[in-house]
């Protein structure tokens, strides 16, 4: 499955208190990665050199969709247990 690389600026920082990160990017490029219920599930990664500008993480769009219960494990009974 191709990754859906989130456009923008993500660069950890080191600061007075610890680290953290700063993130940039358009709305309108997030609004249209939205699910039916409206939300955007990211994942981030810290690269492996950092960005021409700077960017020591990328961020994907996380597609993740768990299995329903009719395409899961079956239930399982106990006669179905070998001892």
């Amino acid at each position: 499955m191709d990754k859906t690389y989130i456009k923008g600026s993500f660069k950890e920082i080191d600061g007075k208190y610890g680290s953290f990160f700063n993130m940039s990017f358009k709305l309108e490029d997030l609004q249209e990665l939205a699910n039916d219920k409206g939300y955007i599930n990211l994942t981030i990664s810290k690269r492996k050199e950092v960005g021409q500008y700077g960017d020591t993480h990328s961020i994907v769009l996380n597609e993740y969709k768990p299995k329903s219960k009719d395409e899961g494990v079956s239930d399982i009974s106990i006669e179905d247990v070998p001892f």
